[in-house]
């Protein structure tokens, strides 16, 4: 992408406005410019999107964590309208409303996507910002509980960040698969009705989860914990693990340097280390993921689990967004109205 494109860089092709990232930095590295529409590929499609999910990853990507490489626009989750369909591509259709997953660029006024990681909208979720939210959190939910930590029936699961957009999922998720109320983490204590709201029995500070959770556990620690956070919260989540336990790491919001037990403190003490990415399985498997897609739009569209929308952004106030998100005072999802 050209720093500053122009309608002389690519001929013949409409601009559009999207928000750019052409050095690593704070929110304000975000800037709203206008550059060339771009045209799907084979096996893609090309949306005007209406609304873009705010992610962690977005913020990774912008401080130079992630995979973006300057410069880029940042977003991987979109919703709108199908503009353009390219070679290969069967069911999908343009004037057609639907989500994607983009793997980058959604924020912005036009996007591709794989026609594989595109799914058509229920009526009842057009023109509705949680139809911009609902495959990031959703999929790492999904992923969390079945496929990575094999949650069972009848196990305990402590999840920090429980107020964020991932915590408000898979607090609905547990309920609905018929398992037990999760155990979860705040920064703020005035987060916590929020969590409670979305299926969580109890939720503690981060200043004292780990006392807190075994005596709530009887001494016996936890089944799971899924952490996003990362650092001596990780480090001290390991500790409040039971025999057979399992923690899952799925981000480290916390960027502080990655502090794990060697493997023979885990085979003394039985219990096991997973990772997940859910940005990079769609590169790695991309087959695993369009099950997850379809699932999360059905049991949003059914109202099973609500994404838990709590701020919309014009996209011109991306900055914004980021500011509010990487602050850590705010709860639930955050989106970005394109269109």
């Amino acid at each position: 992408m050209c720093p500053r494109p122009c309608a002389s860089c690519l001929p013949g092709r409409s601009l559009m406005r999207a928000v750019v990232v052409t050095e690593y930095g704070g929110p304000e590295v975000l800037t709203l410019r206008d550059v060339p529409e771009p045209e799907p590929g084979p096996g893609e499609v090309s949306l005007t999107v209406a609304f873009a999910g705010v992610n962690f990853t977005d913020v990774r990507n912008r401080v130079g964590d992630g995979l973006g490489v300057v410069p880029f626009i940042p977003g991987v989750e979109v919703a709108g309208t199908v503009r353009q369909v390219g070679p290969g591509v069967e069911g999908l259709r343009p004037g057609q409303q639907v989500a994607a997953l983009t793997r980058g660029h959604g924020y912005a006024e036009v996007v591709t996507a794989a026609a594989g990681l595109t799914v058509p909208l229920p009526e009842n979720l057009i023109g509705k910002p949680a139809s911009g939210s609902m495959f990031v959190t959703m999929q790492l939910g999904l992923f969390l509980l079945r496929q990575v930590a094999r949650v069972l029936p009848g196990e305990t699961v402590l999840l920090h960040g429980a107020a964020g957009g991932v915590g408000t999922v898979i607090g609905q998720l547990a309920r609905h698969f018929g398992l037990r109320p999760l155990y979860g983490t705040v920064s703020d204590l005035a987060k916590a009705q929020f969590a409670r709201q979305n299926g969580f029995a109890q939720v503690y500070e981060y200043g004292r989860f780990d006392t807190a959770v075994l005596a709530a556990t009887g001494g016996r620690g936890v089944d799971v914990v899924l952490d996003p956070v990362g650092g001596q919260i990780r480090a001290r989540s390991f500790e409040v693990l039971a025999p057979f336990g399992r923690l899952v790491t799925y981000s480290n919001i916390s960027r502080e340097p990655e502090v794990v037990p060697d493997a023979n403190w885990m085979r003394a003490r039985c219990v096991g280390y997973a990772g997940f990415s859910g940005g990079q399985l769609p590169q790695r498997a991309p087959e695993l993921i369009r099950p997850s897609l379809l699932e999360a739009t059905e049991l949003i569209g059914a109202g099973v689990i609500d994404t838990g929308v709590t701020s919309v952004f014009p996209l011109a106030r991306a900055a914004d967004a980021h500011r509010q998100f990487e602050q850590r005072t705010a709860v639930g999802k955050f989106i970005l109205a394109v269109s």
